[in-house]
């Protein structure tokens, strides 16, 4: 039943909405989620659907029976309330391939100097392409690069085709387009016989110099980040510290507000709150 629903919802939903959701598609599809687009169509109008009518129920019920309001009042909070939450539903499905998508070529590219340096030693070693994609598959320290040389391995030992077929296919259907242009050059050096270890020395060289060039970045940032915790969270608390002390002495009150609560104001709430934006904040930084 659950699944007739989800066809049923699937099919309405791509015939009337189809055109508008045409870059949705793309993305479940590039993102590589385990579900096929009319499914998770259904799934986002099905969730939608039912949410729409069980909350606008259960919203009118409880303003009509616990806040003693009158039918007209409770339809239409009930009415903006369900509104809201049936668009946020639709909103976070909508929008999760374009988060997966994003992540996954963050990853891929990031892992792209270490996954082509490893294709190059494992390419001089004498092995075939072939095997080679089979090592990368296998090896899953270099995350969704590793993940994508994998569905090109599945492609050739599940689906039957061969080594050039299924690193084409793959490269279209990738979030990277660096790692596509990487697959494709791959390709066509197979494909014109040319030298595969060459191509992949001359890969790994300028991904090495980007890894370097971001390393960099990194570098700077982190000294900036540093010198903020520093001022903001040594040098800004004790000075400020020290002004109120100092005016404690001559008074009780700073700007209409009690000394004593200042200081606790800063040290319990301040510093705390501030401290945990700026490990937010470290944690979001990534080379």
């Amino acid at each position: 039943m659950y699944s007739e629903l989800i066809q049923l919802f699937g099919k309405i939903g791509t015939k009337f909405f189809g055109k508008k959701l045409q870059s949705l598609k793309e993305l479940v599809e590039k993102s590589n989620l385990p579900i096929i687009y009319e499914k998770y169509i259904g799934k986002l109008f099905f969730y939608a659907f039912i949410c729409l009518n069980v909350s606008f129920v259960f919203f009118l019920y409880f303003f009509l029976i616990f806040w003693k309001l009158n039918f007209a009042q409770s339809f239409i909070i009930s009415l903006i309330l369900t509104s809201t939450l049936t668009w946020t539903i639709a909103t976070v499905f909508y929008l999760y391939p374009f988060y997966k998508y994003s992540r996954q070529m963050k990853d891929i590219e990031r892992n792209m100097p270490f996954g082509i340096s490893y294709m190059n030693i494992i390419s001089k070693s004498g092995v075939p392409p072939e095997q080679m994609i089979k090592y990368i598959a296998e090896d899953k320290e270099f995350g969704e690069f590793s993940k994508e040389f994998e569905r090109i391995y599945k492609q050739i030992i599940l689906v039957g085709k061969d080594v050039t077929s299924s690193i084409s296919e793959i490269a279209f259907r990738t979030p990277s387009e660096k790692f596509k242009n990487f697959l494709l050059g791959l390709n066509s050096t197979i494909l014109s016989g040319g030298n595969i270890n060459l191509y992949l020395s001359e890969e790994s060289r300028k991904e090495i110099d980007v890894y370097r060039e971001r390393q960099r970045k990194y570098t700077t940032l982190m000294s900036f980040l540093a010198d903020i915790y520093i001022v903001v969270f040594l040098i800004v608390p004790l000075v400020i510290m020290i002004l109120l002390t100092t005016f404690s002495l001559i008074t009780s009150t700073f700007f209409s507000f009690n000394i004593p609560f200042l200081m606790r104001l800063l040290v319990y709430v301040f510093v705390p709150v501030s401290g945990a934006i700026y490990l937010i904040i470290l944690g979001l930084v990534k080379v």
